[in-house]
């Protein structure tokens, strides 16, 4: 077994040392690389979401009601000549599905001024916005806290004008 013999080896073990700790700390306090990629992909959704809510506040406010069937309201905001497109603020309206597992999704409509979008998340939300959320943002309530991992629904002003 090797054991330090000058001041100069007893040195360098204990920047090592010191060094070790510090990276062990730096995980321990940030969460390592597991939790910034859960924020990472969560801030992604929420950026998903805020478009898809301004695709449906675009949608009422240039068509009307949200029907019973969101196919059409998707079908309609994909259209670029469409009535929902042409609305104040609407041009590059965007219906978008989870980016990460490429599922839709949950839209439900609550009634004719509000609707539901709701999403699995991997983490509990401050409500704190790390990401660009975009113009959607304005539309649905983005600073609400998630209360805990899994599925948790915003809501969305269906009449609120562009800001």
């Amino acid at each position: 077994m090797w054991t330090p013999r000058s001041a100069g080896e007893w040195l360098a073990v204990a920047l090592a040392s010191v060094a070790s700790a510090s990276v062990i700390a730096g995980l321990a306090i940030t969460g390592g690389p597991g939790k910034a990629r859960d924020i990472q992909q969560d801030d992604a959704r929420v950026e998903a979401v805020a478009s898809t809510a301004e695709a449906l506040n675009c949608y009422s406010r240039g068509v009307g009601p949200l029907p019973d069937d969101l196919k059409i309201v998707r079908q309609t905001i994909a259209e670029p000549g469409s009535p929902a497109r042409l609305a104040d603020g609407c041009g590059n309206a965007d219906w978008k599905d989870d980016p990460i597992t490429g599922e839709p999704f949950e839209v439900r409509p609550v009634d004719t001024q509000h609707a539901e979008i709701c999403a699995v998340f991997a983490r509990a939300g401050d409500g704190t916005a790390r990401g660009y959320y975009g113009y959607g943002a304005t539309y649905i309530n983005a600073e609400t806290a998630r209360p805990e991992a899994g599925q948790f629904c915003y809501t969305v002003n269906l009449t609120a004008e562009p800001g």
